[in-house]
């Protein structure tokens, strides 16, 4: 089996390098990180989610994809984001640790995100992001059947990446809909010897949920976002969790093309929430994993008495 997963893990990653070096990042080797539970983990792709939950919220969660598949993509993050009711701003950081292989990525990015107040207690947020990822390639660690292969003959050093982002939503306590682009520069990567080995593309999201009062104790919450990239595919997540009792979330997701999964929560109060979930792939190395698992934990401090009342969070 050891055997069959580097085989199989020499052919992606030779397959993914060319790409690199023709493209960006796609497939398992994403230029931005895909997460599961990421209407909890928003703020990542969105920076005019920074402050619209009404309190100090911080965020972790920890992705492991395809579960003993040799090299397999391993994520983390932490998000924290707050208003400032006065200004009617909210502040965000993102940070998140991104690693397959041979390949490292850490990033991190402040949100800054302005809301005004259409009627009742609906907004649109305009939000920037600006921050940086720094990413690094060891691919002269790698077994390769062809050690004359120029593709593995350098490895890719550390790459200082500046970017910038923008994003708006409208929305509500019980829907959203929102547009961004994360990274708007579109840097180059080099290798030790100062060739470029690929360059970022622009990235769009679009993105939208719902929130149905089925009855006093079940609401239903279908979710949807859609990402579009230069000169790569696009894809959908679709998802949809049933709410009990303001305490359990139980709920499907669906990556078109790529995954299927199932997602739990539990709001242990109306501030501390657990969330799992389990993916399974489309394709063909589902033959040789045990699927992705993905934790979740997260906290809203509450600021006085006199500040917005703390409900469960639907987004």
């Amino acid at each position: 089996m050891k055997k069959t997963n580097n085989i199989l893990f020499v052919r992606i990653a030779g397959f993914t390098l060319y790409l690199l070096i023709g493209m960006s990042f796609y497939g398992i080797s994403q230029q931005d990180p895909v997460f599961t539970q990421y209407m909890n983990n928003i703020l990542t792709i969105q920076p005019a989610y920074a402050g619209i939950s009404g309190s100090l919220n911080v965020t972790g969660i920890s992705r492991a994809q395809w579960v003993g598949f040799e090299g397999a993509p391993n994520t983390n993050s932490l998000t924290i984001s707050g208003p400032m009711r006065r200004y009617n701003v909210g502040l965000g950081l993102s940070i998140v640790n991104d690693k397959w292989g041979p390949i490292r990525q850490n990033g991190v990015y402040v949100d800054y995100a302005y809301h005004v107040k259409l009627r009742q207690d609906q907004f649109l947020s305009f939000g920037v992001k600006g921050g940086f990822n720094i990413s690094q390639a060891y691919l002269t660690d790698l077994w390769v059947n062809d050690p004359n292969d120029m593709v593995f003959a350098n490895d890719v050093k550390i790459n200082f990446l500046p970017n910038l982002g923008v994003g708006v939503m409208w929305h509500s306590d019980r829907f959203f809909l929102g547009v961004s682009s994360p990274k708007i520069l579109k840097n180059r990567m080099q290798n030790e010897n100062g060739e470029n080995v690929y360059r970022e593309v622009l990235h769009f999201y679009g993105m939208g949920g719902y929130v149905f009062f089925l009855s006093d104790v079940l609401k239903f919450k279908p979710t949807v976002l859609y990402r579009w990239a230069e000169r790569t595919p696009s894809f959908v997540d679709l998802s949809g969790s049933f709410l009990l009792y303001d305490r359990v979330w139980i709920g499907a997701t669906y990556r078109m093309q790529n995954s299927y999964g199932l997602i739990f929560q539990f709001n242990v109060n109306t501030q501390l929430k657990f969330g799992y979930s389990y993916d399974q792939t489309t394709f063909h190395p589902t033959q040789v994993n045990s699927g992705t698992h993905e934790f979740l934990i997260s906290y809203d401090f509450v600021y006085s008495r006199r500040g917005r009342q703390v409900v469960p969070r639907y987004f």
